[in-house]
């Protein structure tokens, strides 16, 4: 067995809200990093430089608040042992009902999108030869997703996060 991590999560937030994080349960084979940010534009660089230092093959990314259900830790355990690239994302959960999940759900469906609130997950190997997160606009996905979908389609989405909080970023 390796001696390094098969999937890493990575918690995504603010320095505050991250403080207010509780720790997280996880299997062997996986590890949960914190990436706490000053200004959401930071982020790019910040996510480059953590997850080039990375021994991984599978990266999550993950808001503040939210984290993977177990059945679905495992399934991207399942999918990092695999010598493919792969990347998708999370479905909605029912934490947020009404019309903004609503509204994301269809955005969703219709761009192929992953929002902030389902989180992504990808293998390393891709993420950098499609050349990082890229440019933050409304939903820090998006232009990830364009630049994946360059290469290859997703993986079918996984179980939904398991939703902690109503406030996800800050």
């Amino acid at each position: 067995m390796n001696d390094f991590p098969n999937v890493s999560f990575i918690i995504i937030g603010s320095e505050e809200r991250l403080s207010k994080v509780k720790s997280y349960q996880i299997e062997d084979g996986v590890e949960c990093l914190l990436c706490p940010f000053l200004n959401i534009d930071e982020l790019p660089s910040l996510l480059d430089s953590k997850i080039a230092e990375l021994d991984s093959i599978a990266i999550s990314i993950i808001p503040a608040g939210a984290f993977p259900k177990k059945n679905a830790r495992k399934q991207l355990v399942h999918f990092s042992r695999s010598e493919y690239q792969f990347w998708g994302w999370y479905h909605f959960g029912n934490k947020f009902k009404g019309a903004i999940q609503n509204i994301g759900k269809i955005n969703t469906f219709l761009n192929k999108v992953p929002q902030l609130e389902q989180g992504i997950f990808f293998t390393k190997s891709l993420y950098f030869s499609v050349g990082g997160l890229g440019e933050i606009k409304s939903n820090p996905f998006a232009e990830l997703a364009k630049r994946f979908y360059l290469r290859l389609d997703p993986q079918k989405p996984l179980p939904s996060l398991t939703i902690r909080s109503k406030s996800l970023l800050n």
